[in-house]
């Protein structure tokens, strides 16, 4: 008898942890059975091959590690959106006094400048710190 494949949370696991709940949030993890089907995960949850019938489960990954991947993820997208944010208020702050198109033209100006001189090496650092991340070999049930 074919068992159905299943994707969830793991049963028994803490629904309501706050630090797990944030996890669940993070990037996704790509399992890859060894019959060469491939699924994306999100921590916490368990995964039925659909192929060969193994089970496979994101809660064997330490939550420690999986705490800093989200971290890194994290402190890029909070850059971009500092970023955006600090664009409308100047747009917006040169609007009010009547120099709309000043704010345009600073705020592009100083886009040019970031991507230019500062985006290379904000992009250096993250891949250096993706780089040192683990990577985790995780074994059937």
């Amino acid at each position: 008898m074919k068992q159905e494949a299943s994707v969830g949370p793991t049963p028994g696991a803490p629904v309501f942890d706050p630090e797990t709940r944030k996890l669940r949030n993070g990037p996704p993890i790509t399992l890859t059975c060894e019959c060469g089907e491939r699924h994306e995960l999100r921590y916490g949850d368990r995964w039925l091959c659909e192929k060969c019938g193994r089970s496979w489960n994101t809660n064997r990954i330490p939550i420690e590690q999986y705490a800093a991947v989200r971290r890194i993820k994290l402190r890029l997208r909070w850059v971009m959106i500092g970023l955006c944010v600090l664009a409308v208020s100047c747009v917006i702050f040169f609007a009010a006094i009547g120099k709309f198109f000043g704010g345009i033209l600073l705020v592009a100006v100083c886009a040019t400048s970031w991507r230019m001189y500062i985006w290379p090496r904000q992009k250096r650092r993250y891949l250096t710190a993706v780089e040192k991340l683990p990577v985790w070999e995780i074994k059937p049930e």
